[in-house]
């Protein structure tokens, strides 16, 4: 945001602020709604079930029986938090209305706008913009907040103001190599749908399915 629409205008908030509340609350929704479910499911395959995390094979198989689940799941989520109800100060509107209703009152908005001059929009009290009130006196977001984000300085000046990160986050996840031919794939569908409901959403049966599919996959190399 700032290497497009320029530095020491707000574009980006660097660093911890109550400004950030916001979207901790929503990582908090999320983890909660969504992530804690499949978190929990993968520890399980690893624990109780033979996952083995550092094997590409098993990541691969991973990534083959259940990747389409998670997306789902994810979808289903993000539908249901994008027609929640927000807290604001002109009363309570959800995601979509006011991304639908602030297309229609200020015109579409994205970085290709920078090729118009369009007036930036005037704040009266700019450090309050983006503020969740509500966040800040709930005490499981400002605790996930506090546990996932360390006090930030400039090195060696404690007095500091934090205004941007040396390095940036980044991780790279390269999709892992199928271990196994057309052919193959075909029979462990084949085989995985004459032994468990493949298509089930209950997490008890998709630990079977984990099973049966690496009893499968075992048996395509003992051949």
């Amino acid at each position: 945001m700032e290497q497009v629409r320029g530095t020491g205008r707000g574009s980006y908030i660097w660093g911890q602020s109550v400004h950030n509340i916001r979207i901790e609350r929503l990582w908090v929704d999320y983890v909660q709604g969504v992530a804690n479910k499949w978190v929990d499911f993968f520890y399980e395959l690893e624990l109780y079930y033979g996952l083995q995390p550092d094997n590409a094979a098993h990541i691969w198989l991973l990534h083959y029986l259940f990747l389409d689940a998670v997306n789902v799941d994810l979808e289903e989520w993000v539908e249901a938090w994008n027609s929640h109800k927000i807290s604001l100060a002109a009363g309570q509107r959800s995601p979509r209305d006011m991304f639908t209703f602030g297309l229609l009152e200020q015109g579409p908005r994205g970085l290709d706008t920078v090729l118009y001059q369009q007036e930036e929009a005037a704040f009266e009290h700019i450090e309050e913009f983006g503020v969740d009130w509500d966040a800040q006196t709930d005490v499981g977001v400002l605790q996930h907040f506090a546990d996932n984000n360390a006090p930030q300085t400039a090195e060696g000046n404690p007095f500091s103001v934090f205004t941007a990160p040396a390095t940036m986050n980044e991780v790279i996840v390269e999709p892992p190599m199928g271990p196994l031919s057309a052919e193959q794939i075909a029979e462990l569908n084949q085989s995985l749908r004459a032994l468990v409901d493949f298509c089930s959403r209950d997490m008890g049966v998709r630990k079977l399915v984990w099973q049966e599919a690496v009893g499968i996959c075992t048996t395509f190399f003992e051949t």
